[in-house]
């Protein structure tokens, strides 16, 4: 990140020609970017192709203040285009102790490894459980959050993400994911979120912590949402494959609870977390109840603690890197589950073990090696009779993935 002093963008605009900033604006800005390629390769299992490599993420961004009291953050990403290019767009009032109130669209709260930076956390991938983060992420709205040294509270209302994707006709299918929905990208898609967050840090000192926080998101949908999608693939992003997939029709509302915890002893880091969903349907039909969890553990082979914020409850970038680098070792394990045969929905139940070497050069480059097992199982051969979704029972599957990562932050 290149920090740019009013100074020398005064001097750049007068070159130019282009009025940047007066001098007693205060203005700052930072400047940057991000580079994540992947490559991965599949054992034994045709449903996710041959190995390959891409760029997960290309990203540029500005930042910076103005005027004292007001920051902004705008980032695109690259690998994807138009509207769904965007990532952070938002700027923030910071005039009141402690407290910013965001507009414009940023992340809402869903989980401390969602909110975590994808530079930051420890795995490649996010676990399962984020499926079922379908009406989250980045979405445009109004925020505010507020902060002490050890805790957090943050509330906010969410419209449309800048690409939202409103499914706007349902057909039950035995096929796979997609097949038998339309979706209408719009900006106007009717689907709002409330979002909320608390997360306290009891103990907190460098390396010692013990920390434990929660979310909450209320989302509604209007009368032209045909359906409602959750979905995932096993942890690796080269494939396109959706082995976990699951419509829910007619959908007026849904509400997901998340909890947290995580602890820091010198070199070892844990964390765990559970997310359960609760999707209410019109016409009179049955809800639907989805969940997932995640456990994971890290260990620095050489000494340095992970590097946690309890003023945000996140993980930042591992600090104190030597000379030679840094190694941290990971494992985790995580399930999901998208069947209900109360609700008569069979998206199918699955599991992913997976294990991490990581080497940090310096505070620009990390490289990442990762091998996983995933397991997808409890899906259907045929329909039940009565019962209105099943996703492709081929995806009953197993599979091994070795796959690693270039990472290189500016």
């Amino acid at each position: 990140m290149k920090k740019i002093s009013a100074g020398v963008i005064l001097a750049l605009g007068s070159v130019l020609g282009v009025p940047v900033a007066e001098a007693d604006d205060d203005f700052k800005l930072n400047m940057g970017g991000r580079i994540q390629a992947d490559y991965a390769t599949y054992f034994n299992n045709s449903l996710m192709g041959p190995a390959g490599a891409k760029l997960r993420r290309a990203r540029l961004f500005a930042e910076g203040s103005i005027a004292h009291d007001w920051r902004f953050k705008f980032q695109y990403e690259f690998t994807n285009t138009g509207a769904a290019g965007f990532a952070d767009a938002y700027f923030a009032y910071t005039g009141l102790n402690d407290t910013a109130i965001t507009l414009g669209q940023s992340k809402t709260f869903f989980s401390m490894d969602q909110l975590n930076s994808s530079n930051d956390n420890i795995f490649m991938e996010r676990p399962l459980l984020e499926g079922l983060d379908a009406y989250g992420n980045r979405r445009m709205g109004l925020k505010l959050t507020t902060h002490g040294a050890n805790w957090m509270l943050g509330l906010g209302g969410f419209a449309n993400a800048l690409n939202e994707n409103l499914y706007t006709a349902y057909t039950p299918t035995t096929s796979a994911f997609r097949t038998g929905v339309t979706s209408t990208p719009t900006n106007q898609s009717g689907i709002y979120t409330i979002s909320g967050r608390a997360t306290f840090a009891p103990l907190y000192a460098k390396g010692n912590v013990l920390y434990f926080g929660t979310n909450l998101n209320y989302t509604g949908f209007g009368e032209n949402s045909a359906a409602s999608a959750f979905s995932t693939s096993p942890e690796t992003s080269v494939t396109g494959r959706k082995l976990l997939s699951v419509y829910v029709s007619r959908p007026s509302s849904q509400f997901e609870y998340e909890v947290e915890t995580a602890v820091v002893a010198g070199p070892l880091a844990m964390e765990a977390a559970y997310v359960g969903l609760e999707a209410s349907r019109r016409g009179g039909l049955p809800s639907a109840h989805f969940d997932g969890y995640y456990v994971q553990a890290s260990y620095t082979l050489t000494g340095q603690p992970r590097n946690f914020q309890p003023s945000v409850g996140e993980f930042h970038y591992l600090k104190d890197i030597g000379r030679g680098g840094a190694w941290e070792a990971a494992l985790r394990y995580d399930a999901l589950n998208l069947n209900d045969a109360k609700a008569g929905i069979y998206g199918g139940k699955g599991y992913n073990v997976s294990a991490g070497l990581n080497w940090y050069a310096n505070k620009h480059v990390r490289l990442m090696l990762e091998y996983s097992y995933a397991h997808i199982d409890n899906i259907p051969v045929t329909l039940p009779v009565g019962q209105s979704y099943t996703n492709n029972p081929i995806n009953n599957t197993d599979v091994n993935i070795l796959q690693a990562r270039g990472q290189f932050l500016f």
